[in-house]
């Protein structure tokens, strides 16, 4: 829900009103991923969805929480292993 806001550790382990690492600990522990790449992982599935209904690449990146297209692509490609583009490519296909 909160996909294109700026997600920090620290502002989730203050609004859950416990520290940091009990917050990071406890993630890893429940969901075997660190906070950060779950977060990022939840904007690249949206990412998907979006270049599915193919809304601009560049346009995608930043409404889904990314400072930037390169920072978007690069978690794409690190992600799924192949580029936001080849993506859209074989979705349209």
């Amino acid at each position: 829900k909160n996909h294109t806001s700026k997600i920090t550790l620290d502002d989730t382990a203050h609004h859950f009103l416990i520290s940091k690492s009990t917050l990071s600990k406890m993630f890893h522990e429940q969901m075997d991923i660190s906070f950060y790449r779950f977060v990022t992982q939840r904007r690249l599935i949206h990412a998907k969805l979006r270049i599915e209904q193919g809304e601009s690449l560049e346009k995608i990146g930043t409404t889904c929480g990314f400072n930037d297209y390169v920072t978007f692509y690069r978690a794409f490609k690190k992600e799924y292993g192949i580029s936001p583009k080849e993506y859209q490519t074989l979705s349209n296909n």
